[in-house]
């Protein structure tokens, strides 16, 4: 049976490809939840690999009629029959990102919270076109908040966690837990690169020392705190067991698909969720 991704390619390895040229084409598309570790597994990948890279909104801005041969994509989209379909003509592999939902909360509001932009370009380049709403609660909002639960329990946190959920269950999809990769970044990059049949351009401890927090932050100077804290498990720190629980009551979904716990403390006060918080915040 022909296979989709082959038209304009041709299978040099089980996923490997070459071009009418012979040469090697290597695309690969990171396609998760957002504040789940994309960008810097992107980076890891890219530097690892070789890789010509780009971070795109939406599939309009992505030059499918024109695209690199070795090449990573990272975005944030839904898993539909047209998308699909864009990625099978490219030959692109996906990976798909999971994180623990929590975690991924505590983190887009720190980034909100602390980003520079002005509140229009929270609603002019939010994720998804703005499916279930946009990121504007949670500029002036603390995991504490009544607005944050608001946004943590309603339509707009059920899509983002949507998106690696679908892309998750794609068969032939890369899947890879944020916890694992920075438990031991370098096995894990070395695993996920063992997966998708690739040559590295240089060694694995390599790129890991090229993308550390440190130097991320360097790269991004004018927003630092897009790389955060980076530490799994930091939500017990920040939600108390209440608020959690009403989460998870809530956003059910990549609780159980992914088989992260909702394990609060149970002796976090609001008092001393805040302050955390606080001290968490840049200066």
């Amino acid at each position: 049976m022909p296979n989709p991704v082959m038209e304009g390619l041709r299978a040099i390895g089980p996923t490997r490809f070459a071009d009418e040229t012979g040469a090697s084409v290597l695309r690969l598309a990171i396609i998760s939840t957002p504040r789940s570790g994309n960008t810097w597994l992107r980076r890891l990948l890219a530097t690892a690999l070789g890789l010509d890279e780009q971070a795109a909104l939406g599939p309009d801005e992505v030059p499918w009629d024109d695209l690199p041969r070795r090449y990573i994509l990272q975005i944030h989209w839904n898993r539909t029959r047209s998308f699909e379909s864009l990625l099978q003509r490219g030959g692109f592999r996906v990976v798909a990102l999971a994180r623990h939902p929590l975690d991924v909360l505590v983190s887009l509001a720190s980034y909100v919270s602390s980003h520079p932009a002005p509140r229009s370009i929270w609603v002019e380049h939010a994720t998804l076109r703005g499916e279930g709403g946009d990121e504007t609660p949670l500029l002036d909002a603390s995991p504490s908040c009544p607005a944050f639960l608001n946004y943590a329990t309603g339509p707009r946190a059920r899509a983002l966690f949507g998106i690696s959920r679908q892309w998750w269950s794609k068969p032939e999809a890369c899947a890879v837990r944020y916890e694992d990769l920075v438990a031991d970044p370098v096995a894990g990059l070395s695993f996920l690169i063992g997966r998708l049949g690739a040559e590295p351009a240089v060694r694995p401890e390599e790129a890991v020392a090229a993308n550390s927090l440190t130097r991320l932050r360097a790269l991004h100077a004018d927003n630092p705190n897009h790389f955060w804290q980076g530490r799994p498990g930091l939500w017990r720190r920040l939600l108390t067991a209440e608020v959690a629980r009403r989460i998870a009551a809530a956003q059910p979904e990549p609780f159980e698909e992914f088989g992260y716990p909702c394990d609060p403390d149970e002796s976090l006060t609001p008092a001393r969720a805040h302050d955390h918080w606080q001290a968490l915040r840049p200066d």
